[in-house]
């Protein structure tokens, strides 16, 4: 290196970009290499002896291979820099420039304008994305409100909360009332919580959208990062599910999840207000939260229960799954009536088991097609034979019992 930039006092420049765009960094320096016309003269290990590459993910089906931890000799003209990328430590991703002196306003212009492309153009703004303490693209399977069998005053409220507010981010300031909202999800398992949320994801066009990672969650730093994150990507919508797992009640958890969900409370309603970011939360345990989060306005300002379906929306679902799966009309009719108090999963669950125990009976050549016994079979493999309610009891000695579950829903 002494070699290569020769004598002289030297001048360095930094950029720092927060660890999860360290791929988006090692992007932003490349394209600004190619961009502004300069010269790889050659290319040296930097934490490690060899230089490190590795495929660097900018859209959902678009890779490139990429150094991400090395030093770059570049030139320009008759002018001679180094160029340090360092992506490996956990909690920045850095880019630095070492020149001589005369060089000092090329060194500083250089760092301003991969931080400025990376800024400019970030690939993750109004995508689909996990979020580990990395970002990964997520490939969401098209799942649009019409394959959704939801009561129509549940779909309004979902989407009046969440993809209409954010659409209407202008006229909210006119009235005063901050860009932000927090919707809970709760229900049973089944009841189509994630089904919505994937929804959701479909229909937020030009909104980012962040799924969390439970197994991240817990740690001292993600909730704050997470919310850093939407913030910059924002309008975004940040979705938390089984939110219960950092939000359980404080004196319930004996305080255990302590940190999580003072950092979760201080994002959603903190002296640093965040903008422009809807939450949405879910949950199977409403009961199990703590008060902070359940009964606090402006942190989740509205919850919004699901129930098991009615039997008319068990027909709508059930005709909806059979528009490709092919029961005859007497047959919908008598599935829908016999999985009466079943969750939409359930009711899934048998339609497919007609099809996975049965596959003669879908042959084109064959008709009618399923017959009443085989509907009854499947409904006792989905709910081990233990009644009328379906699901996976453990030991013969358990018993389930049918709920009152009506066809609407409530909102707090």
């Amino acid at each position: 290196i002494g070699r290569f930039l020769g004598k002289g006092r030297r001048v360095r420049a930094a950029g720092v970009l927060p660890g999860y765009y360290n791929e988006l960094l090692s992007w932003a320096l490349h394209r600004y290499i190619a961009d502004e016309g300069w010269t790889a003269y050659k290319t040296l290990g930097y934490a490690a002896p060899e230089p490190k590459f590795a495929d660097v993910h900018t859209d959902y089906n678009k890779v490139e291979n990429l150094l991400v931890d090395g030093q770059l000799l570049l030139t320009k003209g008759d002018d001679r820099f180094i160029v340090t990328i360092d992506t490996g430590n956990g909690w920045r991703a850095s880019v630095h420039m070492e020149g001589l002196a005369k060089t000092e306003k090329l060194c500083q212009g250089f760092i301003a304008g991969v931080t400025a492309m990376a800024k400019e153009n970030n690939f993750y703004r109004g995508k689909k994305l996990e979020f580990g303490g990395r970002i990964r693209f997520l490939d969401v399977p098209v799942r649009a409100w019409g394959s959704v069998v939801l009561a129509p005053t549940v779909k309004a409220d979902v989407i009046a909360n969440t993809t209409a507010f954010l659409g209407k981010r202008e006229l909210w300031g006119e009235y005063g009332i901050p860009c932000k909202r927090g919707i809970i999800l709760a229900g049973e398992p089944g009841t189509g919580k994630t089904v919505i949320c994937k929804a959701l994801m479909v229909e937020a066009e030009g909104i980012t959208c962040i799924t969390t990672s439970a197994y991240a969650a817990a740690a001292n730093d993600y909730i704050t990062e997470l919310y850093e994150l939407a913030q910059d990507l924002s309008p975004s919508i940040v979705f938390i599910e089984d939110i219960d797992l950092i939000g359980e009640d404080r004196e319930e958890s004996g305080y255990s999840r302590g940190p999580a969900l003072i950092s979760l409370l201080a994002v959603l309603d903190g002296i640093e207000e965040k903008k422009q970011i809807v939450t949405v939360a879910t949950t199977n345990c409403l009961d199990k939260l703590d008060k902070a989060l359940g009964e606090r306005p402006s942190r989740f300002d509205r919850v919004i229960k699901l129930s098991r379906p009615s039997l008319e929306g068990r027909r709508e679902l059930i005709n909806l799954i059979c528009q490709k799966i092919p029961v005859d009309e007497p047959e919908r009719d008598y599935l829908s009536r016999r999985t009466d108090g079943f969750t939409p999963a359930e009711v899934q669950e048998v339609l497919y088991s007609l099809v996975i125990d049965c596959p003669d009976q879908i042959s084109v050549s064959t008709a009618p097609g399923f017959r009443r016994d085989d509907i009854d079979r499947a409904i006792s493999r989905v709910n081990g034979k233990s009644g009328r309610r379906a699901g996976f009891n453990i030991g013969s000695g358990h018993n389930g019992s049918k709920a009152d579950f009506p066809g609407n829903h409530k909102t707090n």
